[in-house]
């Protein structure tokens, strides 16, 4: 069978759970040799030993990327193992973006903290791969972006500019290498479901059930299996014609307008309320 990352060398940020476990698990079942980073070494381990178990080649690499000089550390540590550096997936992100304030409520700490993660790791990563991506004569850089990227969310300020500023940079890299071979693309991931468990209630609670059935087109939750076959796209070769593009995987919940979804909503709780518990709305 072609495996389409056969001979490459992926770095995934921030991959020992959620979306980049499971981007550098189907990496590795592709062909490509994968490193893995985060701060928990117990996670990063088990998600090593995981992949080799199913075949793959995987390395791991504690870092917090908080700190530059991890960042550094990260990009020589895969081509120390490896020799090249073929993909590298900007996914990691900062805590400190994800608390949901407005810019008056964010502590200045904080902003700094996810712009660490979020824009300045991504800017030494790519400061330090794409040199040998040039020596190599190509490579592919995805960003983790979000749909907000382009839609901004209430008491979302760090997250929502994080994500925006992923979208140019990658924009911005295919004008300075493009024709070195080097290409660059975002992600835009909408609500990615990661806990199996968290999976369940959405798909069995009432109350929960219109996101899958209803808000979501497709009729059902993202799972972070999507976004790592869009990921694989971007990081094989045939994407080679793709450059900073905007790759939106949300099973369509961008594509509607709010008051499409009213009559839907309507109906099924006027349902869902008498099936459950005996409520019939006039």
């Amino acid at each position: 069978m072609n495996r389409r990352l056969e001979g490459k060398v992926a770095l995934v940020t921030g991959s020992t759970s959620g979306i980049g476990y499971s981007t550098v698990s189907l990496f590795a079942q592709e062909g490509a040799r994968v490193v893995l980073t985060g701060r928990r070494r117990e996670l990063g381990e088990e998600a090593v030993r995981t992949i080799r178990l199913a075949g793959g080649e995987a390395s791991y690499f504690q870092a917090d990327f908080v700190d530059t000089q991890a960042v550094r550390d990260t990009v020589r540590f895969t081509l120390d193992t490896y020799g090249r550096i073929d993909i590298l997936m900007n996914n990691a992100v900062s805590w400190a973006a994800a608390q949901g304030k407005s810019v008056t409520d964010l502590q200045e700490e904080d902003w700094d903290h996810a712009m660490a993660i979020g824009l300045k790791a991504p800017y030494i990563a790519c400061q330090e791969a794409i040199p040998h991506m040039r020596r190599q004569s190509g490579g592919s850089i995805i960003m983790t972006g979000s749909i907000r990227s382009f839609l901004a969310f209430r008491k979302g300020f760090a997250y929502d500019v994080v994500k925006a500023g992923l979208v140019n940079m990658a924009r911005q890299l295919n004008l300075d290498y493009g024709r070195e071979g080097i290409r660059a693309n975002t992600l835009c991931p909408g609500q990615i479901v990661t806990d199996p468990q968290r999976l369940t209630e959405m798909q069995t609670n009432p109350l929960l059930r219109p996101f899958a059935e209803i808000i979501q087109p497709i009729g059902r939750p993202g799972q972070p299996m999507d976004v790592a076959r869009a990921a694989l796209f971007l990081a094989s070769d045939d994407s080679q014609f793709v450059a900073g593009a905007i790759l939106v995987v949300d099973g369509g919940l961008t594509i509607q307008t709010p008051g499409s979804l009213l009559p839907q909503l309507e109906a099924y709780y006027r349902q869902a309320l008498a099936e459950e518990w005996g409520i019939r709305l006039a």
